[in-house]
């Protein structure tokens, strides 16, 4: 599967809809095979986004890490 830079422009009203698939994906983390995990957090790295983070693929790691186990 081919990872590129890619922006997803959603308009504000369905920000809602990504904000809970993001969630999803952290807390169904474990369950998801480990090429599909790096695949995601490939991609993750490459969506454009207004916000510029430094070692972001590290950071979005540490989160996961951080909530994935929220109850």
């Amino acid at each position: 599967m081919e990872v590129r830079p890619r922006i997803l422009d959603c308009p504000a009203n369905d920000e809602h809809i990504v904000r809970r698939l993001g969630k999803a994906i952290v807390v169904q983390w474990d369950a998801l095979p480990g090429p599909v995990q790096d695949l995601i957090l490939k991609q993750a790295v490459l969506m454009h986004d207004q916000n510029r983070v430094l070692q972001l693929r590290h950071k979005i790691k540490a989160f996961i890490r951080n909530w994935k186990i929220v109850e």
